[in-house]
């Protein structure tokens, strides 16, 4: 059987791999050949493939960074070495599984190994979570596993996550250690670590729009919940850097959605970074850089207090 797998659930697509692995080895000893496509050549591959199946009950080759299938080539019959792999997939021993994994969302439909594979193996997309299905998957996640879980704690638990499914899974699987059954939000708030980027950023767009005031309200938050000036000074300037470096990118004409995968981020992010850097120039950054930096000083080597300090920093920004 050949898979492939691809998506953005780097963990979703790691979990699908050990089923496969269960599957074919059902405890047994496992054969394994690992490949890494952006270091190792696909002939290293395809020799691998021709070679005869020996010994065990399967053997399982993993070819990672397979990301010839973002492009079309099936324009490029002529090219050898892809002849050489669509048929060393046509001619793969029955005991002898292929899985090829692509790290994003994007696959060419007209690629001939992908058209190959669609036929006669299978084809997993594992696609982003969506806030709307958060809900759904980590209720799911509690229940498989017959753990109580209130739902403002199940609440709290996916907003610190962030969207991010490694996160969860670890903070979900922490908790139930510790608590075994019946988690409250208590537990959640003594031991899953916050998000702050997103209060970070809701006070950076406060400020970039001229509302200082909700800007300090969520800062006073952050202060009842012990978060030191210092964590936060990292934080602003990490995010400052980010709105410096969009503001570059829009300066060349890059559009949104070029500028999201340039960045990493998200085109949502990116819209309303844009509306908060139009008004600005990259100079006005790059002073609140310095300032932040002056300030971590000050604060480090006891010349001003730290609160009073990152306060009037927002005061004054």
């Amino acid at each position: 059987m050949v898979y492939l797998l691809y998506g953005n659930e780097n963990t979703m697509i790691k979990n699908r791999i050990k089923k496969i692995r269960k599957e074919l080895f059902n405890g047994e000893e496992e054969n394994i050949v690992n490949f890494d496509l952006d270091k190792d050549s696909i002939g290293n591959l395809i020799d691998e493939m021709n070679q005869m199946f020996i010994y065990g009950s399967a053997k399982l080759i993993i070819a990672d960074n397979a990301n010839f299938f973002v492009s079309d080539i099936k324009s490029r019959k002529n090219d050898q070495i892809f002849n050489e792999l669509l048929s060393a997939i046509e001619n793969l021993d029955e005991n002898t599984h292929l899985i090829f994994v692509v790290h994003g969302s994007k696959i060419s439909l007209k690629n001939a190994i992908y058209s190959k594979i669609l036929k006669d193996g299978k084809v997993l997309e594992f696609k982003d979570i969506q806030k709307s299905d958060w809900p759904i998957y980590a209720g799911q996640f509690f229940k498989k596993r017959n753990i109580s879980i209130s739902q403002d704690a199940l609440n709290e638990l996916i907003k610190r996550a962030n969207n991010d499914l490694s996160v969860f899974n670890n903070e979900a699987s922490k908790l139930i250690l510790y608590k075994i059954n019946n988690i409250e939000l208590a537990d959640v708030e003594a031991l899953v670590p916050q998000n702050l980027e997103d209060d970070v950023f809701k006070i950076m767009n406060s400020l970039n729009n001229g509302e200082k005031k909700e800007a300090l309200k969520v800062y006073y938050d952050l202060r009842v919940k012990n978060i030191e000036p210092v964590t936060l000074i990292n934080l602003f300037s990490s995010s400052i850097l980010f709105m410096l470096n969009v503001k570059n990118l829009l300066l060349n004409n890059y559009k949104v959605d070029e500028i999201a995968k340039i960045t990493g981020s998200s085109a949502g992010r990116i819209y309303i970074t844009q509306k908060n850097v139009k008004n600005y120039k990259a100079e006005f950054f790059i002073d609140k850089l310095t300032k932040l930096a002056e300030l971590d000083k000050d604060i480090k080597h006891s010349r001003i207090d730290r609160f009073v300090g990152f306060e009037r920093f927002l005061i004054e920004y």
